[in-house]
């Protein structure tokens, strides 16, 4: 076989040519959609509480706190009622979220146009409380 007699190297598809172009862009997607969305579920149940509240479904927003047998529905009332402490919700803003160790989000919530207000929200059972961090 000589020089001339040789076969011209077949072309290689453009999957195969950008094979490494494509991982890393479906690696770079997802990391940044994980990024992006891992605590949103967190954020969802403070926002189904904040709206049960806005509604004034105070029963429905205290089970949604998954409150502890010394935490009493006339307590509850004391904090977030029409009379607590942030008066009669009219708006609220998700300004963002963190982790706090493996169970534990914390999602940055602005009430009434106050000043930032942080909600523990448990990853297990979507259970709130204030933050003690």
């Amino acid at each position: 076989m000589t020089l001339l007699d040789a076969q011209p190297e077949k072309p290689k598809g453009v999957l195969r040519r950008y094979l490494v172009l494509w991982i890393l862009l479906a690696v770079g997607s997802g990391a940044i959609l994980f990024i992006l969305f891992r605590n949103y579920s967190e954020e969802r149940a403070v926002s189904r509480f904040l709206a049960a509240l806005q509604q004034g479904q105070y029963r429905e927003a205290y089970e949604l706190w998954q409150p502890g047998p010394s935490y009493t529905y006339e307590d509850f009332l004391g904090g977030w009622g029409e009379k607590g402490d942030y008066g009669k919700i009219r708006e609220f803003e998700i300004l963002g979220s963190r982790s706090k160790g493996s169970n534990t989000v914390i999602v940055v919530v602005r009430i009434n146009r106050g000043q930032p207000t942080e909600i523990l929200v448990d990853r297990k059972t979507k259970g709130l409380a204030y933050s003690v961090f």
